[in-house]
């Protein structure tokens, strides 16, 4: 199975982020990370399926994570700015976690 058409955080000694990534993988093992081109080049017969530009990090198992977060760095918050912690979770955070949908969070 390929996925493609990804962002693919890699985690490896490079610390790559590859755009328009793919990742193959055989029998639950990863064999192969890199440009969709070339991987869908490289196995033209396996099963794809296309990720529609989501972010992918092979290999990463997160039991509970706020991932979006990081999408959410250096967001605006409208009016005047929040005065403490709670305040910063109405005007941004809950407003982001009820937008959220499945589609999203694939």
């Amino acid at each position: 199975m390929i996925i493609h058409n990804a962002t693919v955080v890699t985690f490896d000694g490079e610390n790559r982020v590859i755009d328009d990534g793919a990742v193959r993988y055989d029998g639950g093992t990863i064999d192969s990370v890199g440009h969709s081109l070339e991987v869908l080049a490289q196995y033209p017969n396996d099963e794809r399926w296309d990720a529609g530009g989501l972010l992918l990090m092979p290999g990463q198992i997160c039991a509970h994570t706020h991932f979006y977060g990081a999408f959410a760095r250096g967001m605006y918050i409208p009016g005047p700015p929040a005065k403490d912690f709670p305040e910063i979770l109405n005007k941004l955070w809950w407003p982001l976690d009820k937008a959220l949908d499945l589609d999203g969070v694939r």
